[in-house]
């Protein structure tokens, strides 16, 4: 007979909820911060290091040349900046992201064009995406959600075939891989993120990485105004930003590298166990990965009737497994900025304003543009799984899970 739950009086699976802790941070990155300080330079025209952190992430992604930026956000927009959209280019992306991934291409005064999902992995459908391409698509945008990849083949096969650029965001998805190919490795550039919260951190930071060396050049161009420093003439090449970082950055970043072999294989083997422990749960839809792929978990979902999924998370709080409904609450383009389009002041450049766009037929944003997202956000529960669950929790875990499932799926 099924136990009782511990929100109905029983006894709960975990006397302490797991929440298992450590540092992330220790001596190595003081050491080299230490280092740094003493060196006086810390501004990354000066100093070496955040140009030895670039190649060494490169290297270590297999990919020729790097270029470290302020975040993930600037390395997308450096990334679409060395593409070289022109005004009202559409570029195609996923509704269940950050806004880091679509501000860049407003930036550009491109139009962000949402394909919907696919319902096992949360990652863009490449089918929706060729259902969207038009005459006005120059880009695709592939977000890597929550440490897993994108089905990326057809994908890039739609890019070839459209004379695409492909931008992967990996902010989420370190060191996951698809069909033994590391994601950010495939498209024309790589995204990834430093911040606080990703695999890896040095509080704020980014990277885009490549193998095209005009694209490199670009990117590291877009990345400090467009100024070569090269020369006797201050000569900036076009309109660009400064994402420049600094060597403090650097200097974490560098001590992080070196971790994060451990902390993506931990999360993939916990995940994966956490995936097979539950795959009888009744009513319950856990993470899928394609085959030959690899997931490193920024977090764990699953999906669950929305009907109950408030009384499923709650049930999970209360037999130890700290849970939340959710991720974001709506795909991006329900955020008000982006229905609203609250671009440049009043305007709402680049919509509506010919040549680059054609008023009469405009984009708009609303519910039942992405159904799949908008239901598996109502349906999402997140778990968060990370380096410092021990095989244990994992088992704790899947025990909570299987049996709230059995009690709602009886």
């Amino acid at each position: 007979m099924m136990s009782q739950l511990a929100v109905h009086g029983g006894v709960p699976v975990r006397e302490k909820p797991i929440a298992p802790s450590g540092e992330r941070f220790g001596d190595e990155e003081i050491r080299l911060l230490t280092e740094v300080v003493h060196s006086q330079k810390l501004n990354c025209n000066c100093g070496t290091r955040v140009r030895e952190f670039a190649q060494s992430f490169a290297d270590y992604m297999g990919m020729a040349r790097g270029v470290m930026v302020t975040s993930g956000t600037a390395a997308i927009h450096c990334a679409l900046g060395a593409v070289n959209l022109n005004p009202g280019d559409e570029v195609i992306t996923a509704p269940i992201t950050d806004m880091g991934t679509i501000y860049p291409i407003l930036a550009q005064n491109a139009v962000p064009i949402f394909a919907d999902l696919d319902p096992d992995t949360l990652c863009v459908d490449p089918r929706d995406i060729e259902r969207r391409i038009t005459a006005k698509t120059k880009a695709l945008l592939p977000v890597h959600f929550c440490g897993n990849s994108c089905d990326m083949d057809p994908i890039l096969d739609l890019a070839k075939q459209h004379s695409l650029a492909v931008v992967e965001d990996c902010a989420q998805s370190f060191n996951a891989k698809y069909r033994d190919r590391k994601v950010g490795t495939m498209g024309d550039v790589g995204c990834f993120s430093f911040n606080q919260y990703k695999h890896i951190s040095c509080g704020d930071g980014g990277v885009a990485i490549t193998s095209d060396d005009q694209l490199h050049e670009r990117v590291e161009l877009f990345s400090d105004k467009a100024w070569p420093r090269s020369g006797d003439r201050r000569d900036h090449r076009f309109l660009a930003p400064n994402y420049r970082v600094t060597e403090l950055q650097a200097a974490v970043a560098t001590a992080q590298l070196t971790k994060l072999d451990w902390i993506t294989d931990t999360r993939r083997d916990r995940g994966d166990l956490l995936t097979t422990l539950i795959g009888n749960a009744p009513g319950v839809r856990p993470m899928r990965v394609y085959p030959g792929g690899e997931c490193t978990y920024w977090f764990y979902w699953l999906r669950v009737d929305e009907a109950i999924r408030a009384d499923f998370v709650s049930a999970l709080r209360t037999e130890g497994l700290p849970a939340t409904a959710g991720y974001i609450q709506v795909p991006v383009y329900l955020y008000d900025a982006i229905r609203e389009k609250r671009t440049y002041g009043d305007s709402h450049f680049p919509y509506g304003y010919p040549p680059f766009r054609d008023p009469a037929n405009e984009i708009e944003y609303g519910e039942g543009l992405c159904p799949v997202a908008e239901r598996v956000l109502r349906e999402m529960v997140r778990i968060n799984l990370n380096e410092f669950w021990t095989e244990q929790d994992v088992r704790d875990a899947a025990r909570i899970v299987n049996k709230v499932a059995e009690h709602y799926g009886a």
